[in-house]
């Protein structure tokens, strides 16, 4: 009596399971079919205050696109990206205990981390299929020094000395053009952006000097970060 009474009730619950499971792989299917993705590489171009404390930058950026509607035409976009806008690196001994014998390679990288989430408007057919899009979100300012061997560029150890954020808005456009037509489509992917974010604080080449005692001195820049960001990159759609 009990083993029948298991058996009915394992068969009631996969039965009861079966039409979720398949109803999740069908949510599943259907989100993997709206989606589409691209990975750039992107120079950043600082616009006004902000250009004149910091110079160009190089890095790269995601974005993550899920389509509104079967043909396509709305989207909604989130990108992410990292760039380095400038580095300043010096010799230094290990420390005063061990002495000159051993010495280490001291850089100092400053980066932008900008972040935005939006509508994206596109035509989806045609050898160039222009597209533009609006966000907001923000952007990550930090610098960060580590100390590397001199002969094996091993990283012994890193410090950030500064990070800030600021609210921003972006406003960005390009085109997408076929390479590849298969099951897996694949387009080049080149657009502009123009990322309107508000004053911020950060650190640029000179902003960090060492005193003695192992002491330093941190100095900021301010101003508003608004960028221009030229992107080369690929979009991939299922």
């Amino acid at each position: 009596m009990l083993k029948w009474s298991v058996r009915r009730a394992a068969s009631l619950a996969m039965i009861v399971a079966a039409p979720a499971a398949a109803q999740s792989t069908g949510v599943a299917s259907e989100l993997a079919r709206r989606s589409a993705a691209s990975l750039s590489v992107i120079q950043g171009r600082p616009q006004g205050g902000f250009a004149r404390h910091v110079a160009l930058g190089y890095g790269i950026d995601g974005a993550y696109l899920l389509r509104l509607d079967r043909a396509g035409i709305v989207s909604v976009r989130a990108s992410v990206g990292a760039l380095s806008y400038g580095n300043e690196s010096r010799e230094s001994a290990l420390s005063e205990s061990v002495g000159g014998r051993v010495q280490v390679k001291v850089t100092t990288s400053n980066y932008i981390v900008p972040m935005s989430i939006g509508p994206q408007v596109s035509w989806p057919r045609g050898p160039v299929r222009p597209y533009a899009h609006v966000g907001v979100g923000g952007q990550l300012l930090f610098s960060e020094s580590r100390a590397q061997g001199t002969t094996s560029g091993t990283v012994l150890a890193s410090t950030t000395n500064h990070s800030a954020s600021a609210a921003a808005w972006s406003l960005g456009g390009g085109a997408y053009m076929p390479l590849v037509a298969g099951r897996t489509r694949v387009q080049l992917d080149l657009g502009v952006q123009y990322v309107g974010g508000r004053s911020a604080r950060y650190l640029t080449k000179g902003s960090i000097v060492d005193l003695p005692g192992a002491q330093i001195a941190v100095t900021p820049r301010e101003s508003r970060t608004h960028m221009a960001i030229i992107r080369l990159g690929a979009r991939v759609q299922p």
